[in-house]
């Protein structure tokens, strides 16, 4: 098989669980008016999949969602370029090549397109692993963004670096997962329950090792207070480190719940928390959805990006700075803070999800009169 074809295979195969009877029809029927999603999605990685159900069941259900690069006879059915609005959509996209590019191919097709809840990737910090070399390219970044209907970004960060490279309109939205919708919160047992996850696709600001063995120790705490402790992952790797921490652990009161990338029973593990600790960006995110204080193990800037985005700095413990003493010192504090932290997430939370809302509306209304109307990109 050659090379384009195994490329097409592989998408047909790797989305097929997003393409639903529903959508089908609403491509056939052109029921509904085309959003062509740009994002990391289909590796089983419960962030990105919980950004693109965002998008899809929340945000944009009076939308026909489908990726850029899905290969079907559903993208077949669904439409051209006049009729749809591109998203560049959650996620840290911004100064990734593969994203720019596919947003420069649909300039080059005078398309539409808007940036919805995306975070800007760190320059300083991807300097310093040089073997990631598709970060970058900032002045084509910066050329194409000029040329968005909308820019609506995830953090404070991510915007002040747009603004100051003369970007205007720029608004903080909130990191799209965030309107996810939370879980039942479960029963209460009398036991509290510290739920902790580690994992992460990229580099961990002053190395992993140092992160793993300061949970270690905040584990062991935990138990002696009279915690449950529940391991949850969010990818396959955050499994693998899992089993690692348990061996490291071997105690009744410590769990590993399963993995399975489902977005919906990891907001039905997180429903059982009464706290977290977590160092994947979207550990901490589905966490303030669902309303559960929490630490963020801060292993690059996009995680403060997110913190400060909803006024809770203090939830961050930068990993080149972690130690057992200082987590579990901020653990302890966390617990006695519990309440407060929760109300001010909640409140915080609220306010984006009202904010998503009300703008996706209002885009998504846009759009259709532009069609009604017969107007060209």
């Amino acid at each position: 098989m050659g090379l384009g074809l195994r490329s097409k295979w592989d998408r047909l195969n790797r989305y097929g669980y997003l393409r639903r009877t529903e959508d089908y029809r609403a491509a056939f029927l052109r029921a509904k008016p085309l959003l062509t999603y740009i994002g990391w999605l289909g590796y089983r990685n419960v962030g990105d999949e919980a950004l693109y159900l965002a998008f899809r069941d929340e945000l944009f259900r009076d939308a026909l969602l489908l990726p850029h690069d899905d290969f079907s006879a559903l993208s077949c059915l669904s439409g051209f370029a006049n009729e749809r609005l591109i998203i560049l959509g959650g996620g840290t996209l911004i100064n990734v090549d593969p994203y720019l590019s596919a947003l420069e191919k649909f300039r080059a097709r005078d398309e539409r397109y808007v940036v919805w809840g995306t975070g800007v990737a760190d320059l300083d910090y991807w300097s310093r692993h040089p073997e990631h070399s598709d970060r970058g390219n900032s002045g084509r970044w910066l050329s194409i963004l000029r040329d968005a209907r909308y820019i609506g970004v995830r953090g404070p960060r991510s915007a002040a670096w747009l603004t100051e490279n003369g970007i205007n309109g720029v608004e903080v939205i909130g990191d799209p997962a965030l309107s996810i919708r939370p879980a039942p919160r479960k029963a209460q047992t009398g036991t509290s329950v510290l739920g902790i996850n580690l994992g992460s696709h990229d580099p961990v600001s002053g190395g992993g090792e140092g992160v793993f063995d300061s949970v270690i120790s905040l584990t062991r705490h935990a138990l002696r207070q009279g915690f449950k402790v529940q391991y949850f992952a969010l990818h396959a790797i955050d499994a693998e480190i899992g089993r690692a921490l348990k061996a490291a652990v071997p105690s009744d009161g410590f769990e590993l719940l399963p993995f399975n990338a489902s977005v919906d029973e990891t907001m039905h593990q997180l429903a059982g928390f009464d706290y977290v600790v977590g160092q994947r960006l979207h550990a901490t995110i589905l966490a303030c959805a669902q309303g559960v204080p929490n630490l963020s193990l801060s292993y690059q800037p996009k995680c403060l990006d997110f913190l400060e985005s909803i006024g809770q700095p203090e939830l961050a413990l930068p990993t080149e700075e972690i130690t057992s003493v200082g987590l579990i010192e901020r653990f302890d504090w966390l617990v006695q803070s519990g309440t407060v932290v929760r109300n001010a997430i909640v409140s915080e939370c609220d306010r984006f999800r009202n904010l998503q809302r009300a703008n996706a509306s209002a885009l998504l209304a846009r759009h259709k009169l532009l069609i009604l109307q017969g107007v060209t990109p």
